[in-house]
């Protein structure tokens, strides 16, 4: 019965951890590249930690509503939305990213019979706005040992 217990309290954690809210970088839109702006806006799954990468490249996380930015060079990019849970399904999406543009992206999910399965939605530059007002800024502080905790202002190189 022990086993049972710490199982689901096991299964509960992620080697992942981000910060409280914090002040975003004002320099993220730095001349030359694209900025990608990823926000969650759900009332499900608060709890749960989904982290991002961009091209195998770890820019951030969320974690009920919150938000992050990150820098990404011009040209094609496949960004991959994911919880590590064995029984979740990754969300992806690939772009070709313009520099000098700030692009939104909504984080999501549907979740049935408790496997989750990641979506990604491109969103107008309004739509953005408005989830970013009522989210926060968040940073990745802690990550696994095969990963590096992202700079104050993470890059995605293009493939």
């Amino acid at each position: 019965m022990k086993l049972v217990g710490w199982s689901i309290v096991l299964a509960a954690c992620t080697p992942y951890s981000i910060s409280g809210p914090v002040t975003p970088p004002a320099a993220v839109g730095h001349t030359g590249v694209a900025t990608v702006c990823v926000v969650r806006s759900s009332p499900w799954a608060r709890a749960v930690t989904f982290v991002v990468h961009d091209n195998q490249t770890l820019v951030g996380a969320t974690k009920g509503d919150s938000y992050f930015c990150y820098e990404a060079a011009p040209g094609t990019h496949e960004i991959v939305s994911d919880t590590f849970d064995s029984t979740d399904h990754p969300g992806r999406t690939t772009i070709e990213l313009a520099p000098d543009t700030r692009y939104w992206l909504l984080q999501d999910h549907d979740n049935s019979f408790g496997s989750i399965t990641s979506r990604l939605a491109w969103l107008a530059p309004e739509r953005g706005s408005q989830l970013v007002a009522s989210a926060e800024y968040r940073v990745v502080t802690e990550v696994p040992g095969h990963e590096h905790v992202p700079p104050p202002i993470p890059f995605a190189p293009a493939r």
